[in-house]
């Protein structure tokens, strides 16, 4: 399993983004990144896509643990604030539910204790 866990925090995409795998357990992962001045769109805000993709690699972490491969049918969610430049921001993906073939995750986006942002989605399981 440790290998399993060393090659998800190798993930190319995350370490570009600066993404760090803090935690990862059987349907459970904790993600975290550091807002810096490349965070940030046109109108001045943190980028979305920023912060999707943080939630979309705690996800990921998740429902790979145990069930490698899965593959995300769907994602959705809400952006609730707008962090700031030098926030330490943490997803949270934590099961739901799950079938033999399916996962519903929810992943929660903090910094400190604020919420930042919510999603919910759902796995495949290749077996």
């Amino acid at each position: 399993m440790n290998e399993l866990i060393q090659k998800i925090s190798k993930d190319p995409y995350a370490e570009f983004l600066g993404i760090s795998f803090d935690e990862i357990k059987e349907g459970f992962a904790v993600c975290s990144l550091t807002i810096h001045k490349n965070s940030f769109n046109f109108l001045g805000a943190v980028h979305g896509g920023l912060i999707f993709s943080l939630a979309d690699a705690a996800f990921s972490a998740a429902s790979n643990f145990d069930y490698s491969p899965s593959f995300a049918l769907d994602i959705s969610g809400s952006f609730l604030k707008s962090p700031k430049l030098g926030d330490r921001l943490k997803a949270e993906a934590k099961l739901i539910h799950t079938t033999r073939r399916t996962g519903l995750y929810n992943i929660q986006v903090f910094h400190n204790q604020e919420l930042i942002a919510v999603f919910n989605g759902t796995v495949f399981r290749k077996i």
